[in-house]
C-alpha cells in the first residue's frame, strides 16, 4: 500500500511530483585524457594543473599535491578540462569518488581515469549527494567485485537512475545536507589541530621531559641529564602470536586478534574470527586483557603512523594471532608511557628494518635493538597524564564526528527518498 502523495517507481516509493531520470538525461558525461606517451607531469607550477584520482576524495579535491602539465604538452590535451561548474566521478582504480572542483582548479586538466559531469540540468549539490548515496555507490561497488581490473564504463554511468524533485526542493535538500557537511568539516579541522598539538607534545615531552634545565648528548640527541638510553630488549620485549589453523576456528567463543584487526590506535572488530573458549586455558600466555599494548609486525606502509593499539575493556579477553606482537615490560616503565613512546619512536625504525617484499614484516630480534629513552618512573607518569589528556580530547572529537556522520547518513536516506519533505 503506497501512502497518499507518493508513488511506486523502479527506484522505490517517492513523492508523486518527483521524477525518475537517468543521469544521462540531466547532464553530459565526458572522459578525461592521459598525457601523450613519453610525457610526464611536473611539480613546477604552470597554468595547467592536472587532477589525478589520487587527488580526489569524496566531495572534492585535495590540492596539497597537485601536479602540472608542461606548457609544451598542454596544446595536445587542451580539450580535456573540467570546470568548477562540473562534477567528477572516478572510473578506474578506486571507483565512484564523486566531488566538486574548487575555484583554484577551474578548467584544470582531468585524468583519463575520471569522467566529468557537465551541462548539469539540476542543482549541482543535489546531484552530488545523490551520487554519493548508498543506492548509487552500491551499484558502483558491484562493478568493482566483478572485474579483475575494475572500470566504470561511460555508458554505464549514463544509465544511473536517480530521483529528481522540483528544483526548489533539490536546492533545499542540498542546503540541509551541506549544513551537516559543514559541521563535520569543522570537527575534522578541530581533530587535525588536536593531532598537531599531540604530536608537538610527544616530540617535546619525549625529548625534553618536564622541568629540566640540564641536558646531555645521547644516541637519541639531547636528553635530560637524569634520563638513560637503553635497548628495547633490556627492559621490554615483544611476544608474537600463534598461527592457528582455520580448522580450529569456531562460530563463537574468544575472538582472535589478527593483523587486520590492529588499526591506528584501536582494535577494529570486522570479519572477526573466533576460537573455542577452552583455548584460553590451552594458550594462557597468548590471552589478551585490558591495557595490553599490541604492535603490528607487518610494515605499516599506508599511513605515516604505526599500527598499534592499547586494548580497551570491550576488546578483552581475546587471543593473539601471528604477526601481531604484545609488548611485555617490567616495573621500570609505566605501561601507558610505553604506548606513547612506541608511537613516537618505532615507526621509522619499522620502516627501515622490515624484511620481505610481498608482505614486509619486522623481525622481533631487531625490535629488541631499538634505542629508547628511560626517564624516572614518576616523570613517565607525569608525561603520560599530559598525553592522555590530549588523547581524550581526540577521542571526544572523533566520537562527535561519528555522531554527525550518522546523522547525515540518516538525513541522506530520508531526504533523497522523500520520506522527509522540505
Amino acid at each position: 500500500m503506497v501512502a497518499d502523495g507518493y508513488k511506486d517507481t523502479e527506484i522505490g516509493v517517492i513523492p508523486v511530483e518527483w521524477e525518475v531520470k537517468q543521469l544521462g538525461d540531466i547532464c553530459d558525461v565526458k572522459g578525461g585524457k592521459r598525457l601523450p606517451k613519453g610525457s610526464s607531469l611536473i611539480d613546477i607550477k604552470t597554468p595547467y594543473p592536472y587532477i589525478r584520482v589520487r587527488d580526489m576524495f569524496m566531495g572534492g579535491i585535495d590540492t596539497n599535491d597537485i601536479l602540472y602539465v608542461p606548457e609544451n604538452i598542454q596544446p595536445k590535451i587542451k580539450n580535456y578540462i573540467i570546470s568548477k561548474n562540473d562534477l567528477f566521478i572516478s572510473v578506474a582504480g578506486t571507483l565512484g569518488i564523486v566531488g566538486e572542483i574548487p575555484d583554484e582548479l577551474d578548467n584544470a586538466n582531468l585524468t583519463e581515469n575520471a569522467n566529468k559531469l557537465t551541462n548539469i540540468k539540476a542543482d549541482k549539490k543535489y546531484l552530488l549527494y545523490v551520487l554519493t548515496s548508498s543506492s548509487i555507490q552500491n551499484i558502483i561497488t558491484s562493478q568493482t567485485t566483478v572485474n579483475a581490473q575494475p572500470k566504470l564504463a561511460l555508458g554505464r554511468i549514463k544509465t544511473f537512475t536517480i530521483p529528481l524533485p522540483p528544483l526548489k526542493e533539490q536546492e533545499k535538500i542540498a542546503d540541509i545536507l551541506s549544513t551537516a557537511d559543514d559541521k563535520i568539516n569543522a570537527i575534522v579541522t578541530q581533530i587535525e589541530k588536536a593531532e598537531t598539538l599531540k604530536n608537538g607534545l610527544l616530540q617535546k615531552l619525549l625529548s625534553e621531559g618536564i622541568g629540566h634545565s640540564e641536558f646531555k648528548d645521547s644516541e637519541l640527541g639531547k636528553i635530560p641529564e637524569s634520563w638513560e638510553v637503553i635497548e628495547f630488549g633490556k627492559h621490554l620485549d615483544v611476544k608474537s602470536g600463534f598461527g592457528f589453523k582455520a580448522a580450529e576456528y569456531s562460530e563463537s567463543g574468544i575472538p582472535l586478534i589478527k593483523i587486520d584487526n590492529v588499526s591506528y590506535g584501536n582494535i577494529i572488530w570486522e570479519n572477526t574470527t573466533y576460537l573455542p573458549t577452552h583455548f584460553t586455558d590451552d594458550y594462557k600466555d597468548l590471552v589478551l586483557v585490558k591495557d595490553d599494548i599490541l604492535l603490528a609486525l607487518n610494515r605499516p606502509i599506508t599511513q605515516n603512523k604505526l599500527k598499534m593499539a592499547m586494548l580497551k575493556e570491550e576488546d578483552a579477553p581475546s587471543i593473539l594471532y601471528q604477526r601481531v606482537g604484545k609488548i611485555l615490560f617490567n616495573k621500570s616503565y609505566h605501561y601507558k608511557f610505553v604506548y606513547f613512546m612506541l608511537y613516537h619512536y618505532v615507526y621509522d625504525f619499522v620502516i627501515h628494518h622490515s624484511v620481505g617484499t610481498d608482505q614486509p614484516f619486522i623481525n622481533i630480534s631487531k625490535i629488541r635493538k631499538l634505542l629508547i629513552p628511560l626517564p624516572p618512573l614518576d616523570e613517565q607518569k607525569q608525561i603520560t597524564d599530559i598525553l592522555s589528556t590530549a588523547d581524550e580530547k581526540l577521542e571526544m572529537l572523533r566520537a562527535k564526528k561519528g555522531k554527525y556522520e550518522t546523522l547525515k547518513k540518516g538525513l541522506l536516506q530520508k531526504l533523497l527518498s522523500g520520506e522527509v519533505r522540505v
